[in-house]
């Protein structure tokens, strides 16, 4: 089902109480090889990305209690609205918030190439994809930090690092973290 596994990280306090869990994971990507039908392979694709979330969300039902505090975080590789994703979006009923919803930016974006459209409508983007031909490049948030409804209330500040070039430096994506008061 993973292509990389669903990492758990338990952090614990010095006295050896479990803080939080966090849930690490990169989901299928939209990556279709040039000699499979583009159509069927996005089909594919995204049909996968699904089970994945489904799947997350099996598991985190079976190790997190209601009430717990744990976060989901990763390269989703679908934007936060996304129905590929939604089976993971709730846990037993009980909805994640997404804390980068409201990101603020390290540096502004670095502009576009003249005649390639305006740039992001928001800032609450963490990935470039830069389609070829005369489409303009598209700004989608698909690394994203998920808190349970306990911890959300704990979350100080949610931040994405802007990179000074498009490409080159070794990802196609903008750094995200949050600060939270554990």
């Amino acid at each position: 089902m993973f292509g990389r596994d669903l990492l758990a990280v338990r952090v614990l306090d010095p006295d050896g109480s479990k803080l939080l869990t966090i849930y690490n994971t990169h989901l299928k990507s939209h990556f279709v090889p040039h000699d499979e039908d583009p159509v069927e392979g996005a089909a594919r694709a995204n049909a996968r990305r699904r089970r994945q979330a489904e799947s997350i969300a099996r598991i985190l039902s079976a190790e997190e209690r209601r009430g717990a505090k744990f976060m989901l975080v990763g390269d989703m590789n679908d934007p936060p609205d996304s129905p590929f994703l939604a089976p993971m979006l709730s846990v037993d009923g009980d909805p994640l918030v997404n804390a980068l919803a409201a990101a603020v930016e390290t540096r502004p974006a670095k502009a576009e190439t003249p005649g390639q459209g305006p740039g992001p409508a928001s800032p609450v983007w963490t990935h470039r994809y830069n389609p070829p031909g005369a489409e303009p490049p598209r700004y989608e948030l698909f690394d994203q930090v998920w808190l349970s409804s306990t911890l959300a209330p704990r979350l100080l500040s949610a931040h994405i690092d802007r990179r000074t070039r498009h490409g080159g430096d070794g990802s196609d994506h903008d750094p995200a973290w949050v600060v939270l008061d554990l």
